[in-house]
């Protein structure tokens, strides 16, 4: 039997459009995530506000935290995370990992899977940080508080950030 010199050896018979789209997929969001923690980080966030409540990824709760809330949450972060500020050079630094990856020549899948991969790792714990301090916060208010939280958080979340107070009685 004869090889066919039309037929490369050694690739993998998986290179299909819809494997390259996903990896695009894959890339775009984990970039536009990236990007808003960088950008974030260098303009202080909405309002020049560096606000390490908000960078730790509270999404709709942070709307729902009163200025009080968030300065606990704060000083909560401060004692568990240590210096924010190497947190965010991380971002930053994975950002550019990721930008090496894509310059390599010849492109390297395995080495841009490796920083993808990195960046994960580091907003997943990231966000568990978060999450743990933000329950830790939420089971030591009294009932009244956490009723009144949830009233803020559903308020937030049927009618938007700009939602109006709620009447006062």
């Amino acid at each position: 039997m004869t090889e066919n010199p039309n037929i490369p050896l050694g690739r993998p018979a998986i290179s299909s459009r819809g494997v390259r789209w996903a990896l695009i997929a894959s890339l775009a969001v984990n970039l536009g995530v990236a990007g808003m923690a960088l950008g974030a980080f260098l303009h202080g966030g909405p309002g020049g506000r560096a606000d390490m409540v908000r960078d730790l990824g509270f999404g709709p709760f942070d709307q729902a935290l009163r200025p009080q809330d968030r300065a606990t949450l704060r000083a909560a972060l401060r004692a568990k995370s240590g210096d924010l500020r190497a947190s965010r050079a991380e971002v930053a630094q994975d950002a550019m990992a990721i930008v090496a990856a894509l310059r390599l020549q010849p492109f390297d899948s395995a080495a841009l899977d490796a920083a993808l991969t990195a960046q994960q790792g580091h907003l997943t714990a990231r966000m568990k940080l978060g999450g743990d301090a933000l329950r830790v916060f939420l089971t030591g208010l009294s009932q009244q508080d956490r009723l009144d939280f949830a009233s803020r958080l559903e308020r937030h979340l049927l009618h938007g950030p700009d939602a109006p107070p709620p009447p006062q009685n």
